[in-house]
């Protein structure tokens, strides 16, 4: 219920902000940020950095003597001794790629002559069976609310009134982020719902708010608990349009010397308690399996630059390495409807891609009708893949980040009502008109630290067993998934 309502009422969040130091890769040339750069420490732990370059020092993490190394492609290596570093840049040196003069004519193809080798040997190259993959996935949700403004208030709860939503608005945070981590085994094949999941541990990182806040919403808490029915649902109106909403969260109070009642108050409980890891290990997978279902080579993918390369223009194709790899570097446009655009990086050798980056060239779905603004603006990410035996490629690492512009001004009104009681099923009424604008965005991460192939036998009997749900911290902290 509190959860419901707070966004209902003008989407009040508490999120976290991190409190270690952070340190940026700098390119020495561009002063353009290194992104997906390896930092290792010489304890051997690691992490990497994200697009902006950006990772995260936490006292304690390394020792005093410990030293710190830069990698990435296409940069010298970096060494840095932590004991005499004072600073929060590290600035990366471009390294000079040189080619052999020869290049044999074997791989002096055209674009489309590579893009079809590609989408031939998709099925030789990726790994599309089952497998079991053990992976950290890391959700970042952000909101930035750009104005708010309600007028025409009413309530029929006395302790929820205009003073106290006005005091509300003023204090909630302009800004908010909301972070859930997890380490989990995933089970798929790619098709349909044929996951499952195995959880190792989660958290969650935001902002519990400033004491007047807390205090605040504790009011807004107890009004409601005193004045809505647990078994109550709310019938959610906006001129002609209307939805039901069930309340969740609102728990009646015990009676600590009724034996009987808190018996039944303990299962209630446990039930809820065991609802709440089957629900979070669910949203989990589906969360992965959708992230999942981005890749290119899966079927009638969002980004379908090689499934349906007739859409697309791509460029000259240009050479540099990777390792003691040669590959080919090509950019890709759309030509007419298609959203995106992007840069390939195809192994010279069997044609596998190694990496695709993308971004929208324009808005994906737009909606502006009845007082409502919806637009899905912005969507970018990359795909990095690996051997994950000596043939087949697997996913290392994917990111996607999203942005949506969000207004409504329009009379909202909410109805409380419950069957169970006599007479009336109408209770309680809050009205108001809302003028809300905000965008939010999203960042997703997953990086797969092992992937092992499974046959249908196996994967049919591996049972999911879920007794994981996500610890709060209260400041964010990279090495939650050291041990892996």
């Amino acid at each position: 219920m509190k959860s419901f309502l707070t966004y209902s009422l003008i989407l009040i969040s508490f999120f976290l902000r991190g409190q270690s130091t952070k340190i940026q890769i700098i390119d020495s040339l561009s002063s353009y940020p290194v992104s997906f750069a390896t930092i290792h420490f010489s304890n051997n732990r690691g992490l990497i950095t994200d697009e902006m370059g950006f990772f995260e020092l936490l006292p304690g993490q390394v020792e005093i003597n410990d030293s710190l190394f830069v990698s990435s492609i296409g940069f010298e290596r970096v060494a840095v001794c932590l004991k005499q570093f004072n600073d929060s840049i590290i600035y990366a040196q471009p390294k000079a790629i040189i080619l052999d003069d020869v290049i044999l004519t074997n791989k002096n193809y055209t674009a489309e002559k590579i893009i079809s080798l590609v989408k031939d040997r998709l099925n030789d190259n990726f790994h599309l069976d089952y497998s079991q993959r053990r992976l950290f996935i890391r959700e970042l949700y952000g909101q930035n609310i750009t104005n708010v403004k309600v007028d025409k208030f009413k309530s029929s709860i006395t302790e929820l009134n205009l003073s106290l939503l006005d005091s509300i608005l003023v204090n909630m945070p302009k800004k908010s982020d909301y972070i859930v981590e997890t380490l989990c085994y995933y089970l798929s094949n790619f098709e349909g719902n044929n996951q499952k999941i195995n959880l190792i541990k989660a958290r969650k990182t935001y902002d519990k708010g400033d004491d007047l806040m807390k205090s605040l919403t504790n009011r807004l808490e107890k009004a409601l608990k005193e004045n809505v029915k647990s078994d109550s649902y709310f019938k959610i109106r906006s001129g002609i349009f209307g939805s039901d909403m069930t309340i969740q969260g609102l728990e009646e109070e015990v009676d600590s010397t009724d034996l009987e009642a808190l018996k039944t108050f303990e299962k209630k409980q446990l039930e809820k308690n065991k609802s709440n890891k089957e629900g979070f290990a669910k949203y989990r997978k589906s969360s992965i399996a959708e992230l999942l279902s981005k890749l290119f080579f899966v079927d009638d993918p969002e980004i379908n630059c090689i499934k349906k390369p007739n859409r697309y223009v791509f460029s000259e194709p240009k050479l540099t390495t990777e390792g003691n790899d040669l590959i080919y570097v090509i950019d890709f446009t759309p030509k007419r409807k298609e959203d995106f655009e992007g840069t390939l990086y195809i192994n010279s050798e069997d044609f596998a891609i190694t990496r695709l980056d993308f971004k929208n060239t324009k808005s994906l779905f737009r909606i502006k009708l009845l007082g409502v603004l919806y637009d899905d603006y912005l969507k970018s990410g990359k795909m990095i893949f690996s051997k994950i035996n000596e043939k087949k490629y697997g996913l290392s690492y994917l990111q996607i980040s999203g942005g949506e512009k969000f207004r409504i001004d329009r009379p909202i009104k909410f109805i409380e009502k419950n069957k169970f009681v006599k007479g009336r099923r109408k209770q309680n009424q809050i009205s108001m008109r809302l003028d809300l604008s905000l965008i939010t965005n999203s960042n997703y991460e997953v990086r797969v630290f092992e992937s092992k192939k499974l046959s249908q036998n196996e994967f049919d009997q591996i049972e999911e067993k879920n007794e994981v749900l996500p610890k709060y911290y209260n400041e964010f902290k990279t090495n939650f998934w050291e041990e892996f």
